[in-house]
C-alpha cells in the first residue's frame, strides 16, 4: 500500500468523531474512491448505500486501516479520528478503535466465552472477573445473553448464523470501540434475524458510534440518522436520513432510490 500526503497537516479539531477529507483509493489505474469527504456524528448510526462496485466496501476498510496491508492500494486524502490522522495511527490501536464486522458472520472455531473473551485478552485484560463482566454485558447489548448464557462453553459454529453474527458484534464490543462498522450485516440473515439486528443497532445507537453499508434502502430508512449515497466512487449526497429520503437533492441519488440503478 502507497500513501500519498498531499498535507503535512497531521491533527485537526473535528466536529465529529471521524472527520475523511478528500479520500481517494486507487488499484493500480483503476479509481475506487474518489475525493469522498465527510463527517461521521457520534452516538447514532450513518448508513452508507449504493450500486453494487460503487466503493462502500473500500470506504470501511480504509476506515479502520484495513487498505493500509493491500500493497496495491494507493491512498490519497485523510481519515482524522478524535482529531488525529487515523495514518498516524498505529494498527493495533486503529482496530481497537475502529472496529469492523464483517458481511459474513465469522465467529472464531471455539467457544463462545473464548470468542468473547479473545480481545480482551490480546489488549491485556486478565482478570477473569472482568472478562466475565464485560463477557455478559455485551451480550446482553445484543441480545444474545439470556439465548447462550448456559452454554457459553458451546462452540461458535454451532449458533444460528443470527445468533453468529451478534456475537462478532458483541465480541466488536468487548474493545469498547469507538465507532463500529457494519459491512452488509443482514446480507444472509433471514427475515425475523434481520429483525433482531435492526432492533439491536436501533438500541445500541444510543452508546455508539455504527456505520452500516447497506443494500437495503428499506433497512436504511428503518435504521439509519444519516446516510451516505455512493455512485462509481463518488459521494454524491450525504445528509440527514429523512431529508434524503423525502427529498433526495441530486438527480443519481433519485434515481438510485426508484431503483434505476442496482
Amino acid at each position: 500500500m502507497e500513501r500519498i500526503n498531499d498535507t503535512a497537516q497531521n491533527e485537526k479539531g473535528a466536529h465529529g468523531v471521524m472527520n475523511i477529507e478528500a479520500l481517494s483509493v486507487k488499484y493500480g489505474k483503476k479509481t475506487a474512491l474518489d475525493g469522498v469527504s465527510f463527517t461521521i456524528r457520534p452516538r447514532g448510526i450513518t448508513a452508507v448505500i449504493g450500486p453494487s462496485g460503487c466503493g462502500k466496501t473500500t470506504l470501511l476498510h480504509c476506515m479502520n486501516g484495513m487498505l493500509r496491508e493491500n500493497k496495491d492500494a494507493t491512498i490519497s486524502g485523510h481519515i482524522y479520528l478524535g482529531g488525529k490522522d487515523t495514518a498516524l495511527i498505529p494498527m493495533e490501536e486503529l482496530r481497537r478503535r475502529v472496529g469492523l464486522v464483517f458481511q459474513t458472520p465469522s465467529p472464531f472455531p471455539f467457544s463462545i466465552y473464548k470468542n468473547m473473551t479473545y480481545g480482551l485478552k490480546y489488549y491485556g485484560t486478565a482478570a477473569k472477573a472482568d472478562m466475565d463482566r464485560a463477557v455478559e454485558e455485551k451480550l446482553r447489548i445484543v441480545g444474545l445473553y439470556d439465548e447462550v448464557k448456559d452454554e457459553l462453553g458451546k462452540n461458535a459454529l454451532k449458533l444460528s448464523g443470527g445468533q453468529q453474527q451478534r456475537l462478532c458484534i458483541a465480541r466488536a464490543l468487548t474493545v469498547e470501540p469507538e465507532i463500529l462498522l457494519l459491512d452488509e450485516p443482514c446480507s444472509a440473515l433471514d427475515v425475523k434475524a434481520t429483525a433482531l439486528i435492526e432492533d439491536m443497532l436501533l438500541r445500541m445507537k444510543r452508546d455508539y458510534t455504527i456505520v452500516t453499508v447497506t443494500h437495503n434502502i428499506a433497512q436504511a430508512k428503518r435504521i439509519a440518522d444519516d446516510v451516505a449515497v455512493m455512485f462509481d466512487g463518488r459521494l454524491i449526497e450525504y445528509s440527514p436520513a429523512q431529508e434524503l429520503f423525502s427529498a433526495p437533492k441530486q438527480q443519481l441519488t433519485r434515481e438510485f432510490l426508484a431503483g434505476i440503478y442496482g
